[in-house]
């Protein structure tokens, strides 16, 4: 009969390519009293299992004999969300420079152990994780709920206690606060773990993100920059992306792209060289783009993390530059390993189109295209829709091409992004003289008629005014500014009508989960939804006070 302990309700992953190795590791995990195991020898198999099952705790080999080693996974895990919140991850490796390597990371396992290990090494660890795990647990049980409010009351009462975990909660609260939109209280706590600490750098990143999300950006660049100065942040990538989210928030891409540069050196990872890339690109810099997205389908071939829109970015940057030969032996090349991705297939026939239109093969364009066209959805403001517009442009098929990129502006007309895209691709095609009547002239048309539904809700016309902006909507179900204002002009007639109406109040919730598919972790998409909670809030009290 298997010991119990604190340990044994812990279902537990071994990743480990080595047998023996495996064994050693569950021999421990079984001398703590873990009976229910499993093991998986390399990453895919890794993933599937993490996807499938809840696991408390994961030994995870740095150095996974395959294409995708500990560390890649672990920040894929992370990345993509796979990892559950209450999930630990011990990175196991016999390379003492780990530490280094994961000090220069994105993301950081809860532990790292040294080979040769212990059982006693895994218990040491794991006791300190699951005291503070349970010293904490108030916490974050109502964080698992998404209570954020309620957290950050759980916050204070540990904090009043002022016991060991006071610096730990201080971080917890702080993040609490960024994502219910509160700047302000965000900045107080940072603050107050600065004045205990000048140099921790978590607190001054959380000043910086609070700076920014206040659009305060002059303020968190300069945060930013004393962090990436520092010893203590000079490695903290995080750091390096808000400095690049500022600088593209003032519409100084350019000097954003190089921020971006310089993460990637500090942290020469597939994801840092993807950021780059992609920017690189946007911004016209087909060179680096050429550069960095080589560099990511080198470090990616074959692996969990490698996506398929980076072989797809890669090729148009090869396209544009003139090296058609070059991007369809890439498309070639990945074409296997996305033949269950509807939308690779999709873009490559897109992009070989434009590959063969600028080699002067127009017989291979014609079919391409055709191919392209027949598997094309309902045009977005996307990747997709824009490489094919191009592909109708270089074909010849000028209005075709121009109608899909009045297509993708309109679908998404405050996307600068998009705009951007946009804008090099109907320069590299000749057409940059068409840039004002289609971009331009596509937003103007969307904002007159959101103006349209603001003004009747100003006329106290409530009801029109949620029918306008809700038609916008159906016409582009995509369009982020359009989801934006129909968030708030559905929260403004919930309280100019005074009255919880439990359709409307769906509404608002299903245009706030669209919107944080669309952008992760946007500063406007929390403040409409600190705004929507206010609403309630405001209403539910009227409704109490009657």
């Amino acid at each position: 009969m298997p010991i119990q302990t604190r340990f044994s309700n812990i279902q537990a992953l071994v990743i480990d390519d080595m047998a023996v190795q495996q064994t050693t590791l569950r021999g421990q995990l079984s001398q703590l009293g873990i009976a229910k195991i499993d093991v998986a020898s390399n990453a895919e198999d890794a993933a599937r299992l993490i996807k499938s099952r809840r696991y408390g705790l994961i030994l995870c080999d740095y150095n996974l004999n395959a294409k995708t080693d500990g560390q890649q996974l672990f920040e894929h895990l992370r990345d993509t969300g796979t990892l559950g919140a209450d999930c630990l991850f011990f990175m196991v490796t016999a390379e003492s420079s780990y530490a280094s390597v994961a000090s220069a990371t994105e993301h950081h396992p809860d532990a790292y152990l040294l080979k040769p290990i212990t059982a006693s090494d895994i218990e040491d660890r794991l006791k300190a994780l699951l005291d503070k795990r349970e010293a904490l647990l108030p916490i974050n049980q109502k964080l698992a709920r998404e209570d954020l409010a309620g957290a950050v009351l759980e916050c204070d009462k540990v904090l009043a206690a002022q016991n060991r975990w006071f610096m730990a909660v201080l971080q917890i609260k702080g993040q609490a606060l960024l994502q219910l939109g509160r700047h302000q209280d965000a900045k107080e706590v940072y603050r107050l773990a600065i004045e205990k600490r000048p140099q921790l750098v978590w607190a001054q990143l959380g000043l910086a993100r609070a700076h920014k999300a206040a659009g305060q950006f002059e303020e968190a660049k300069h945060l930013a920059q004393q962090i990436m100065g520092s010893r203590e942040g000079e490695k903290n990538v995080a750091a390096y992306d808000v400095m690049a989210e500022a600088l593209e928030a003032q519409g100084d891409a350019q000097a954003a792209m190089w921020v971006l540069r310089d993460a990637a050196a500090v942290v020469p990872s597939a994801r840092r060289h993807r950021l780059a890339g992609e920017s690189a690109y946007r911004n016209g810099d087909l060179d680096s783009a050429k550069e960095y997205l080589q560099k990511v389908a080198k470090a990616t071939k074959g692996s969990v993390i490698a996506q398929p829109q980076d072989t797809l970015l890669l090729a148009q940057a090869l396209v544009d530059r003139g090296d058609t030969a070059e991007a369809l032996k890439a498309l070639a090349d990945n074409a296997a390993a996305y033949k269950n991705t509807p939308t690779f297939e999709n873009v490559s026939q897109a992009l070989q189109a434009q590959a063969h239109a600028k080699a002067g093969a127009s017989d291979e364009s014609d079919k391409a295209l055709k191919r392209a066209r027949e598997t094309m959805r309902k045009g977005k403001a996307d990747f997709a829709t824009i490489a094919l517009a191009k592909a109708e442009l270089m074909a010849g098929h000028e209005e075709e091409g121009l109608k899909l990129m009045e297509t993708a502006i309109s679908a998404d007309h405050e996307n600068p992004r998009i705009k951007q895209m946009i804008g090099n691709a109907l320069r590299d095609t000749g057409h940059e003289d068409k840039m004002d009547a289609i971009v331009n002239a596509a937003a103007a048309v969307l904002t007159t008629r959101v103006q349209d539904a603001r003004k009747l809700l100003g006329n106290s016309q409530i009801d029109e005014a949620v029918q306008a902006i809700e038609t916008v909507l159906k016409d582009y179900p995509e369009n982020t500014g359009a989801l934006l204002q129909a968030a708030q002009i559905n929260c403004m007639a919930l309280r100019l009508k005074k009255a919880l109406n439990a359709d409307m109040v769906e509404r608002v919730r299903q245009y706030l989960t669209r919107l944080e598919t669309l952008m992760p972790g946007n500063d406007r998409v929390t403040m409409m939804r600190r705004y929507f909670r206010e609403t309630l809030a405001a209403l539910e009290a009227s409704s109490a006070a009657h």
